[in-house]
C-alpha cells in the first residue's frame, strides 16, 4: 500500500516539496544575509549613535526584510496546495472516475486502504510543515530585536514555530473530506480553495481570545511605545491607555492633553512621572507565546483527527 500511495502521489509530493525547498532556501540565506549585515551592530543601543557599518547594516536589512515579508506571503500558499493537489484528488478522484470499486475490493480492505493512504500523505505533510515553521522561525531570529517576534503578528504567527506543521495536516484532511462529499475533482478543488482560507480567517480572528488578556499598569520606566507595537518586546499588545492618580482611565490623546508637552502629541515617560499618570496596557505577554503556539495546533489536529474518524467511518459504509 505504501508503494501504490506513493505511485499514485508522488508528483503532487514531489511538486510541493519542490516549492518548499525553493522556499526554505531563500530564507536560510535571508537569515544568513540578515546575521552578516547586523553583526557589526551591538545587541542593544545605548546614548552613543550606531557605528557607519551598522547603519549600513541596517539599511540591507530593511531591504532583505521588506522582501522576506512579501515571501513569507507566498509561504502562506502551500497549505493550500497540499488541500488542493494532495487531498481533493485522493477520494474525489477515485469516486468520480470509478475506479474505487476495483480498489476497495482487493485484498486490502477499505479502512486500511484509506489509513495508509492518509497516515501516509499526513506524515509527510507533518514533516514539510515541520521544515516550513523551522525555516521561518530561523530566518526571522536573524533581525535581532528588529521585528523578529512572531506574537502579534499575523503573517509570521501561523508560519512558525508547531503551527505549520497542524496546519499542512488540516489542509491535507479538509481536502480529502470535501472530496469524499463533492465526489468531482475540480468540483473538490474549488471549494477547498474557497474553504481552506476561510477557516485560517477564522484562525486570525479568534487567536486573541485564546487565552484571556492580560493588564499592566506601569510608571514611565516600563512604559510601552505609544501608539503601541503588535509584537513588542513586552508581547502582543492590544490597547494602550492611561489612568490619573485619580483612578480614570484615559485614552492617549486625552493623556497627552493632560502632559500639554508641545514636542509629543503622546504621553512621554517624563510626563509620566511628572504629572502622576501611569499607563495601562492590554496584552498577552510575550511568555504565551509558545501556549497560543500549541493551543493552535490543537485546534488544527483535532479538527483533522475529528475529519479522520468521519472519513474512516464513512469509507466503510455505503458509499453508491
Amino acid at each position: 500500500m505504501l508503494w501504490l500511495t506513493w505511485r499514485q502521489h508522488r508528483w503532487q509530493v514531489i511538486g510541493v516539496a519542490a516549492v518548499l525547498v525553493g522556499y526554505a532556501g531563500y530564507l536560510v540565506y535571508a537569515g544568513l544575509t540578515l546575521r552578516h549585515a547586523l553583526a557589526p551592530c551591538p545587541a542593544s543601543f545605548g546614548a552613543a549613535p550606531p557605528s557607519a557599518s551598522c547603519m549600513a547594516g541596517m539599511d540591507v536589512m530593511n531591504a532583505v526584510h521588506n522582501r522576506m515579508t512579501d515571501v513569507v506571503l507566498f509561504g502562506n500558499l502551500l497549505p493550500l496546495a497540499v488541500g488542493m493537489f494532495w487531498g481533493a484528488p485522493l477520494l474525489a478522484r477515485e469516486l468520480e472516475q470509478g475506479t474505487y470499486r476495483l480498489a476497495f475490493t482487493q485484498s486490502v480492505s477499505r479502512r486500511r486502504w484509506l489509513l495508509t493512504k492518509l497516515g501516509a500523505l499526513s506524515a509527510a505533510a507533518a514533516l514539510l510543515g515541520a521544515v516550513n515553521g523551522a525555516a521561518v522561525t530561523w530566518a526571522y531570529a536573524g533581525l535581532r530585536g528588529f521585528g523578529d517576534r512572531p506574537f502579534g503578528n499575523t503573517l509570521t504567527f501561523s508560519q512558525s514555530g508547531v503551527v505549520p506543521a497542524a496546519t499542512w495536516v488540516f489542509a491535507l484532511l479538509a481536502g480529502v473530506t470535501v472530496g469524499l462529499v463533492s465526489r468531482r475533482v475540480m468540483t473538490t478543488v474549488a471549494v477547498t480553495l474557497v474553504a481552506l482560507p476561510l477557516v485560517f480567517l477564522g484562525l486570525v480572528v479568534v487567536r486573541p481570545h485564546y487565552l484571556p488578556p492580560a493588564v499592566h499598569v506601569v510608571d514611565g520606566a516600563h512604559m510601552t511605545p505609544d501608539p503601541p507595537i503588535d509584537n513588542s518586546a513586552e508581547g502582543w499588545v492590544f490597547r494602550v491607555s492611561y489612568v490619573d492618580p485619580e483612578g480614570t482611565v484615559l485614552d492617549s490623546a486625552a493623556a497627552g492633553g493632560v502632559c500639554a508637552d508641545p514636542g509629543s502629541t503622546f504621553p512621554t515617560p517624563q510626563c509620566l512621572d511628572r504629572t502622576g499618570l501611569r499607563q495601562r496596557i492590554v496584552l498577552q505577554p510575550a511568555d504565551r507565546y509558545v501556549w497560543f503556539q500549541l493551543i493552535e495546533a490543537g485546534l488544527l489536529l483535532g479538527a483533522s483527527g475529528a475529519m479522520a474518524v468521519f472519513l474512516r467511518r464513512r469509507i466503510g459504509g455505503r458509499l453508491v
